[in-house]
């Protein structure tokens, strides 16, 4: 399997930011501190927090499944998307992105490229959504200083105007080639013709936007899909014996998924601790709950995650060692950039 000296970077940059957060967190609070809180845990809601993730991996693949136009038998489906999240959780370079993209080229009537384009509009649509919901939180949570409330109806405003210039560039896209040209006269870096090729594939990603009713439908799924994360961040909270509160679990959510979008080890250790930590610490919640929080629900879905990859890959029959031997074969070609995760 070749490897591009760029993605080792990212690999060896990743591993240093999560060692960093981890000694940050450990130096601000104290390990036996977070043991402590662990072991006061109400379990119950943890097997809540667990229930509601389940739910949010079935509606995910629904999501994916529409956007491959139902191509795909529903459960084949959630075991191909499990594949993905399993090996995104335990192999470097996103590896996961790239066995889902594999397993869908599989299947009748789809192929790889097709994969990696509805995993762009996948990314597009959680990005889109997260941003356009912070300000409403921000602005909904009365403990917050004004300034910030105040920045996050701004950037409501931006975030809708950006909405719009995207759907705009979606349909010009001879516009937006264009524009990439006279920029490219700017910047000498822009000049080179893979520019033009990874704009292609970006606005791929982006025909789901020139149809208002398809737009909608689709903000309106991707809306529901993370309905369940926010409960079960909800449920985590009562766990750590703190009150239930969807405005600060869709706060901690959305703080949550930026983070993870930061470089990081596999299953984003640390960089997902330290966005859940910062978000409760500036709701004014207690730190050691903070990063009990933190642990617990990233144990939950790390171990959710890989359980039903391992039940997927006995589902559609995929050997584990067929598997990494296509995605070595498929790593030593040009693969699309994904935009950075939000899930």
């Amino acid at each position: 399997m070749q490897v591009s000296t760029q993605k080792k970077r990212q690999f060896f940059l990743g591993m240093a930011m999560s060692l960093l957060c981890l000694g940050g967190i450990f130096w601000i609070i104290k390990p036996a501190d977070i043991a402590q809180a662990i072991q006061q845990t109400d379990v119950r809601y943890l097997w809540g927090t667990a229930v509601y993730l389940l739910i949010y991996l079935f509606l995910r693949a629904v999501r994916w499944r529409f956007l491959l136009g139902n191509r795909i038998p529903q459960a084949k489906m959630f075991h191909i998307q499990n594949i993905g999240q399993m090996l995104t959780q335990l192999l470097p370079f996103r590896l996961g992105d790239v066995a889902r993209a594999v397993l869908v080229g599989q299947q009748p009537r789809l192929s790889v490229p097709q994969g990696f384009t509805t995993m762009v509009v996948e990314r597009l649509l959680d990005m889109l959504l997260m941003v356009l919901l912070l300000p409403l939180v921000l602005l909904r949570i009365e403990s917050l200083p004004d300034w910030l409330q105040q920045a996050a109806l701004v950037s409501g405003m931006v975030t809708v105007g950006l909405v719009f210039l995207l759907m705009v560039v979606a349909m010009k896209r001879p516009f937006a080639h264009k524009l990439l040209t006279w920029l490219g006269g700017k910047w000498s870096r822009l000049r080179d013709e893979k520019f033009h090729h990874h704009l292609d594939n970006f606005l791929d990603g982006l025909t789901a936007f020139t149809h208002w009713r398809t737009a909608l439908g689709l903000l309106g799924l991707s809306l529901l899909t993370w309905v369940p994360v926010v409960l079960a961040y909800n449920a985590a909270l009562q766990a750590v014996h703190l009150p239930a509160s969807i405005m600060n679990a869709t706060f901690i959510m959305i703080v949550g998924a930026f983070a993870v979008a930061a470089p990081s080890s596999p299953g984003q250790i640390g960089v997902f601790h330290m966005g859940v930590i910062a978000a409760m610490t500036v709701l004014g919640l207690p730190s050691e709950a903070a990063a009990s929080l933190a642990v617990l629900y990233h144990a939950i879905n790390f171990l959710l995650m890989v359980l039903a990859g391992v039940i997927g890959l006995n589902s559609v029959r995929v050997s584990f060692v067929g598997l990494a031997q296509s995605l070595g074969f498929r790593l030593d070609t040009p693969l699309p950039e994904l935009p950075d995760p939000i899930s």
